[in-house]
């Protein structure tokens, strides 16, 4: 984990090395381990602080009561996780984050980067950019799912990731059964849209 990384995310770039290192060892913030596949938080679970993933990759994904999953994003460290729920009136962990690699996670107390933002503007301004561009990120995954069909989100997902390795792994960032995907790959296959 390296210090002069975490200062390069939000809400931190523009604060000196020092103050960071003031406000992320401060008491009652806490540094937590996770080994891969340890689940950091829950669908549902109260959202206390701010949670810092300071090295590693999570995985960020939904499930419902049938057992079918999404995978929202992965994340690789540094990054802020579910920073657009911390301070909401109904503060919960909209997914599962799960370890996908050894993470390491900083949990601040909202009380505490409160009044760190407070004492820092520019904090609370970068802050502010960050979770409006997280909800620009939802709003265009909402938009995926809702207003797509799963050709047009399968041939988005191609344009940026051009080979599939795990025809499961795919389906279910796409939100899909594997046979509703490997269906909809040969129809493109078929339509000459995309090659085998």
């Amino acid at each position: 984990m390296e210090l002069t990384e975490l200062s390069q995310i939000a809400p931190f770039q523009g604060i000196k090395e020092e103050e960071l290192i003031a406000f992320l060892f401060g008491s009652p913030n806490c540094l937590k381990h996770f080994d891969s596949d340890d689940i950091i938080a829950r669908q549902g679970n109260l959202c206390k602080g701010l949670y810092i993933l300071a090295s590693g990759v999570v995985r960020a994904g939904m499930i419902n009561e049938e057992g079918k999953e999404l995978t929202i994003e992965e994340i690789e460290a540094p990054c802020l996780l579910a920073s657009a729920f911390i301070f909401a009136t109904e503060s919960r962990f909209p997914v599962n984050i799960e370890a996908i690699k050894p993470c390491k996670v900083f949990i601040i107390s909202k009380e505490r980067f409160l009044e760190f933002m407070h004492l820092n503007p520019l904090v609370m301004q970068n802050f502010l950019k960050d979770i409006s561009d997280r909800s620009v990120f939802l709003s265009k995954k909402l938009n995926e799912f809702a207003l797509q069909n799963l050709k047009t989100r399968l041939l988005n997902y191609l344009d940026t990731h051009p080979t599939i390795h795990n025809q499961q792994e795919v389906a279910q960032k796409l939100g899909v059964t594997r046979p509703s995907l490997a269906r909809a790959l040969s129809e493109l296959i078929n339509e000459g849209k995309i090659k085998k």
